[in-house]
């Protein structure tokens, strides 16, 4: 539900020309972003069993791994010379991401 609120969000700034992209570069920020949380949510709930100190140790694989994902997403787009409004996009929607659902989380762990 967060990641969908996060990606509506970053739709609508690029169709409102916040951020000067195009469509093809919208859906590759979207779904390699997508695919990323995908990927970490397998890691945080997949034989959860309802420890908490587990969980909080998933939650820290978690968080590296999106880190680590997003990085490597924005490295590619850097060396394959895109342009620097697509790569600040990206990060933008990167960084709201790790915020907003690790506040979730750890709001969610109390």
């Amino acid at each position: 539900m967060i990641y969908k609120v996060m990606a509506k969000a970053f739709v609508l700034l690029a169709f409102l020309h916040i951020f000067k992209l195009s469509l093809n570069q919208v859906l590759l920020a979207q779904l390699s972003s997508l695919f990323i949380v995908l990927v970490s949510a397998a890691i945080l709930f997949l034989k959860n069993n309802g420890n908490q100190s587990a969980f909080t140790f998933r939650l820290l694989i978690l968080t590296t791994t999106q880190m680590l994902g997003y990085l490597s997403v924005l490295l590619a787009f850097i060396y394959t010379n895109q342009a620097s409004q697509f790569v600040f996009y990206m990060l933008g929607l990167a960084l709201s991401v790790l915020v907003i659902q690790t506040s979730y989380l750890v709001r969610r762990l109390k």
